[in-house]
């Protein structure tokens, strides 16, 4: 886009001129060679996000929005004061923005020159117009300065609303006033679409099917507007039923909300058709360099790219962009060169073979453009995408047509979609339609042969709409595999698992219950024996209290192993699950590891008159852990005897003394004291008289 570097000041003198309700400041950005509307920013806001702050942020320090609703975006157009960059860094930190960026320019991509019509010759239209059988209409918007809707080359093929009004959009006044006072978009709707066979001026590329172009005017009058507006006319387009967008125009710099935009036409099905732009070089242009975008480039009666022409490997078609002769405002004909001209080559082609092959995704449209075009030579050293050529409208409505009576692969599915190594799995494919005469042929592929492998095609009988095929798989290998279907166009994809015959099958552990400290057995049991070399079983833990080794090594032919579980004291009851796994499976046993438990208490004396106390003694079966133990204290006659509600026992410690005292009362009372942990307790009978 240099080369407005030098017109740029007579362009904004003419826009001030023509908008004169805002004179708007342009900026350039010398690191992406790329102008953009110095007080403006665009916010986009996360799907389902909270967004409250942002809004409220964005409320006071612009003085209008211009809300996308389908993109989740926002123009702001900021106050003198306010800086744009700080601004940008605080939305950029606040909850449900996901990116705030710079409202680049967008330019018409024109170079006007004057010659013949010769393009639709080169493409072998009128081939194609031959065995075109339209079976609905196509509405084609073509996205830039607006259309000449009183062109009488034009007027019987714009869309209209039912009182005869233009059905279309001004993105930048938000209005239906679409009208062209510039001459681009009229040039660009007439290469695509102008009336054929009227006896009038030129014919488009789509001939005489009932292809209805609805103007999107998304540049000034002097060929120029923001990403911001060429993504609102993208919207407009996609939910106003256009099937086809056209956009000659673009940018050196791209941005998050117009990719957001040309995902979201091509999600509702459009087909989205962009010029690769005119900078002679293979620097990407945007939206052509968008992977939902068809990018074209400009090509001459040669077949050899135009010298202005971009090219690079984003570039996925070329189509006559010099010379080329079309309708300008004011009932009038031009021949203009740019990859503008291109572009509008390959959007009528799409509509024509859309309104023939009205079953096919936009997906297939775009295959068969671009797989049936002719080759095209560079111009210096810069080609185009590999495989990519000059479009060829004749032989791509013939492969549509093809698409569009073979059947396309509906459905793929795998039984099982888990087998273990060696054993096979089925496949099945259900075609959209009944296979034609000589049967419909399915391509197979495995994304791992050496896993997993299946025939190279399938050929499903004439009448039928579902095949069947084997997936035989490797034994002593485990793995997940893709197995794809392909048939008119069109892929399906399934998963297949495939397990190692060697899985874990059963884990125990004996014995189930320890006191802390003391040790256990685990034994890990395969579903088969190990094979030569033996297998290795990772083992874990999820409790520090209950360690084990990372493996267990089940020796070739047996089919078990064991390891030693280590515990650690405990001062309350701790329940460890202890995993083996094995290629993908895995089993888990628990075990209990207890605090230190007591195994005796005794009474001394454990006979006492009233008033009187005794001691007791405790006994644990191990020692209390680091940091201590706390025994649980009772007794059954609180009125008689009283004892701690807890002892403490010191760490290392298995034996401790408390004392119990007792009360006067009537007659003899058998009092029990029973002290108790979470890994056991003891009882003692104080006889009190």
């Amino acid at each position: 886009m240099r080369v407005w570097l030098g017109v740029l000041g007579t362009i904004l003198c003419a826009c001030a001129l023509a908008q004169p309700m805002r004179l708007t400041p342009i900026a350039y950005d010398a690191e992406r060679d790329a102008y953009y509307v110095a007080d403006e920013l665009v916010v986009g806001l996360e799907p389902n996000a909270p967004s409250a702050l942002a809004s409220e942020v964005m409320r006071w320090v612009s003085h209008s929005r211009e809300w996308v609703a389908p993109l989740g975006a926002s123009v702001l157009r900021l106050d003198r004061a306010t800086d744009a960059e700080s601004l940008r860094d605080l939305l950029l930190a606040l909850p449900g923005v996901r990116y705030v960026e710079r409202n680049y320019l967008v330019f018409a991509c024109n170079d006007p020159m004057f010659s013949q019509q010769w393009g639709l010759t080169r493409i072998q239209a009128t081939q194609a117009w031959g065995i075109a059988a339209p079976q609905r209409t196509v509405y084609l918007a073509i996205i830039d300065t607006g259309v000449d809707a009183n062109h009488p080359d034009l007027s019987q093929r714009i869309r209209r609303h039912s009182n005869g009004a233009v059905y279309g959009y001004n993105a930048q006044l938000n209005n239906a006033n679409a009208n062209d006072f510039h001459g681009h978009g009229t040039h660009c709707a007439g290469i695509a679409a102008a009336h054929t066979g009227n006896g009038v001026g030129v014919a488009g590329v789509a001939g005489a099917a009932p292809v209805q172009i609805m103007p999107v005017k998304v540049l000034n009058d002097q060929g120029f507007g923001t990403m911001s507006d060429v993504a609102r006319g993208i919207t407009w387009a996609a939910d106003n039923g256009a099937h086809v967008l056209s956009l000659s125009l673009g940018g050196n710099a791209g941005t998050q909300q117009l990719a957001d935009a040309v995902n979201y036409a091509w999600n509702r099905g459009c087909v989205v058709v962009a010029a690769a732009g005119n900078n002679g070089s293979n620097a990407p242009f945007y939206p052509a360099v968008y992977e939902n975008a068809l990018a074209v480039a400009a090509s001459d009666p040669n077949d050899r790219l135009t010298n202005f022409s971009q090219y690079g490997a984003w570039v996925d078609i070329a189509a006559p962009g010099s010379d080329i002769l079309s309708t300008v405002p004011g009932n009038r004909y031009e021949a203009w060169s740019g990859a503008s001209m291109a572009c509008p080559h390959v959007a009528g082609a799409a509509a024509l073979i859309w309104a023939c092959a009205p079953s096919l995704t936009n997906q297939q449209l775009r295959l068969a453009l671009e797989n049936n075009a002719d080759p095209v030579q560079p111009y210096w050293f810069g080609g185009i995408g590999e495989g990519k050529g000059r479009l060829n409208l004749h032989r791509a409505l013939q492969a549509a047509l093809q698409m569009e009576n073979t059947p396309t692969v509906s459905q793929l599915t795998l039984s099982p979609t888990s087998v273990t190594a060696g054993g096979a799995a089925r496949g099945t494919v259900v075609l959209s339609r009944p296979a034609g005469a000589g049967g419909a042929v399915v391509q197979l592929r495995s994304s791992h042969p050496s896993l997993a492998w299946c025939a190279a095609q399938i050929t499903i009988p004439q009448g039928q709409t579902t095949g069947a095929f084997d997936i035989n798989t490797a034994a002593n290998s485990a793995g997940s595999v893709t197995i794809t279907a392909a048939s008119g166009g069109v892929a399906r994809a399934a998963t297949l698992q495939v397990v190692s015959p060697f899985r874990v099958q059963a884990v125990a552990v004996s014995p189930a219950v320890v006191a802390g400290g003391q040790s256990a057995t685990l034994t890990v049991r395969l579903t088969a024996p190990a094979p030569e070399g033996g297998v290795q079983v990772t083992l874990s833990s999820d409790a520090p209290q209950a360690s084990l080794p990372a493996t267990v090594f089940v020796p070739a032919g047996q089919s078990s192993a064991s390891v030693r579980v280590s515990t650690s004291p405990v001062a309350q009851r701790v329940r460890a699950t202890l995993t083996a796994a094995l290629n993908g499976s895995q089993t888990s046993a628990t075990l209990t590891v207890n605090p230190p438990a007591p195994v005796s208490l005794t009474l001394s004396p454990s006979a006492v008159p009233g008033g009187r106390s005794a001691t007791a003694t405790v006994f644990l079966n191990a020692g209390a852990p680091s940091g201590g133990l706390w025994l649980r204290v009772s007794n059954g006659n609180p009125n008689r005897v009283w004892t701690p509600g807890s002892v403490y026992v010191p760490a290392g410690a298995r034996t401790v003394r408390f004392t119990v005292y007792t009360t006067r009362g009537r007659g003899v009372a058998s009092v029990p004291i029973t002290v108790a942990t979470d890994g056991g307790s003891r009882s003692a009978t104080l006889t009190v008289r």
